[in-house]
């Protein structure tokens, strides 16, 4: 947890009620900035970047299990961001959790290709990280949405940067915080939340990210 640099809040919406229900960073160019100084780090210095694919697949199981024991605070929060009745913000959380797992699983199974060339020749393929990848979700499905993109991106070795909408920011932030109790490596996730015009802009000009995921 870090304050934004311009100290400036957006309001939550309870879109059921239309009630202010918490307040988060408008975090602006000079926060996507740390946060993809940090991600760099990790990626290329930092202990995330030093992990193997195995370690990173336990990583992202023991996130999965996680969010499976704080299903029911995760629910909540997600209906009471979105205005979502429980039933689908529970599905959601569990398509989250569900995300992470398979993606555990897939992390190490990730394999280059020998292929058949001149006598006398190995040709072969590597899969390789991006390197630091920048993601910005919508506000519909943010949970979904954050397993969605950042467990491919976390099992391949990836160091990430999320933009949520800024109308539904509390569950991302949350699941960054479980990540953190998971064991993460400092610098692995970052959360910026803030408005499109100013840190999505900012996410999407800046010229260090290797990929960049927009939905």
């Amino acid at each position: 947890w870090t304050p934004g640099q311009s100290e400036k809040t957006i309001d939550v919406f309870a879109p059921a009620t239309g009630a202010v229900v918490a307040k988060i960073a408008a975090g602006n160019a000079a926060d996507i900035d740390r946060a993809y100084a940090a991600a760099r780090r990790a990626f290329e210095n930092g202990a995330w970047g030093r992990l193997t694919a195995v370690e990173r697949g336990r990583l992202l199981t023991k996130l999965s299990r996680l969010i499976e024991d704080h299903a029911d605070e995760l629910t909540a929060l997600e209906a009471l961001d979105t205005g979502k009745p429980l039933k689908q913000a529970r599905a959601d959380i569990v398509s989250c959790a569900r995300y992470f797992e398979f993606y555990g699983g897939a992390a190490d199974k990730v394999h280059g290709e020998t292929i058949p060339f001149l006598n006398g020749y190995l040709a072969l393929t590597e899969r390789v990280p991006h390197g630091v990848t920048g993601q910005i979700i919508p506000w519909n499905y943010p949970a979904q949405m954050f397993g969605r993109t950042l467990g491919p991106a976390l099992a391949m070795g990836n160091a990430t940067v999320m933009k949520p909408a800024e109308d539904a920011c509390l569950t991302p932030l949350r699941l960054a915080e479980l990540a953190a109790e998971a064991g993460f490596p400092e610098g692995a996730i970052n959360v910026v939340p803030g408005l499109g015009e100013d840190a999505g802009a900012a996410l999407t000009a800046h010229p260090g990210f290797d990929f960049l995921s927009f939905t």
